[in-house]
């Protein structure tokens, strides 16, 4: 389905609450409007190279955007990611496992 701008193809996965998962699928040169993340955004590149103004992501790396953050992405040469929104929000009890070193 269509996402929210054009060069943007959604298919969803799960909604549960103020939670989201989806594969987006982003064209060559789409760009995305700068944003808020409510319950943060976590992101896996699964092809091509996502971006933002933050830095570069290609293939294989993960992002956890926290609660409240802000950013600009777009994709230069497009790109295939998983993401999930919506569901670390401030002040809930969440696990998570501890960073590797």
């Amino acid at each position: 389905m269509p996402g929210l701008v054009d060069g943007l193809e959604v298919l969803p996965l799960h909604e549960y609450g103020s939670e989201s998962v989806a594969l987006v699928r982003w064209r060559p040169g789409t760009h995305f409007s700068r944003h808020t993340h409510f319950g943060s955004e976590e992101i896996f590149v699964l092809e091509g190279e996502f971006a933002d103004e933050h830095g570069r992501y290609p293939a294989g790396t993960w992002l956890r955007n926290p609660d409240g953050s802000t950013h600009q992405p777009f994709s230069d040469s497009g790109c295939l990611i998983y993401v999930k929104v919506g569901h670390l929000i401030a002040g809930s009890e969440v696990l998570t496992a501890p960073a590797a070193r």
